[in-house]
C-alpha cells in the first residue's frame, strides 16, 4: 500500500533504526477468531540488510502466548516523539510524531540460543546493557516470541525536519 504523505515517509535504514530505538514499546495486533487483540510489549530488534526481526517475551500461558504460538500474520505499530501542534482553528491542530507500522509472521522461539539472543536484544534496548546472563531455569519458564517482518513503513512529522 502506498503512503499518502510521501513528504513524511522515512526510507533511510539508519533513520528508521533511530526511530525504532526511540520507541518504548511495540503494539502487536493479533487476529483472534473474529476479534482483534492488541497488546503493547517491550521489545528488542535486529535489522539485517533492511530485513527486521522483533523479539518480545512473556508468560508461556495466556491469550498473547496462545495467539503467538498459533503463529500467523500480525500487525504492529510503534510511535515516539508525540507532541500536539497547535493551530488557530480546530482543523489547524495536528501532531508531531515518528512512527513505524507493519506486519509480519509471529512465532514462538524454541531454541535456547535464539531465546538468549532475543532476550539480549530486548535487554540491550531497554537497559543499554548487552551482557546479561539467562539461566536455563529462567529460559524454560519464559516465552520468547519473534515477528519476522514482511512489510514496514516509517513516517515522521517533526519540528524542523525528520530526526
Amino acid at each position: 500500500m502506498e503512503m499518502r504523505r510521501k513528504d513524511r515517509e522515512i526510507t533511510d535504514i539508519s533513520e528508521i533504526n533511530a526511530v525504532i530505538e526511540k520507541c518504548y514499546s511495540i503494539k502487536v495486533g493479533f487476529y483472534d477468531d473474529g476479534h482483534v487483540y492488541v497488546v503493547p510489549v517491550n521489545f528488542g530488534f535486529e535489522e539485517n540488510g533492511g530485513k527486521y526481526t522483533f523479539y518480545f517475551h512473556g508468560a508461556l500461558a495466556g491469550r498473547k502466548a496462545g495467539l503467538a504460538k498459533k503463529g500467523g500474520l500480525v500487525g504492529f505499530e510503534m510511535d515516539c516523539d508525540g507532541e500536539i501542534m497547535e493551530g488557530k482553528e480546530a482543523c489547524d491542530f495536528s501532531s508531531y510524531y515518528a512512527s513505524v507500522i507493519g506486519e509480519g509472521t509471529v512465532s514462538l522461539v524454541e531454541g535456547a540460543e535464539e531465546k538468549r539472543h532475543g532476550l539480549a536484544l530486548l535487554m540491550r534496548k531497554i537497559s543499554g546493557k548487552a551482557d546479561w546472563n539467562f539461566p536455563e531455569v529462567m529460559l524454560s519458564k519464559t516465552g520468547v516470541f519473534k515477528i519476522e517482518v514482511t512489510e514496514l513503513s516509517c513516517k515522521a512529522h517533526k519540528k524542523g525536519g525528520f530526526l
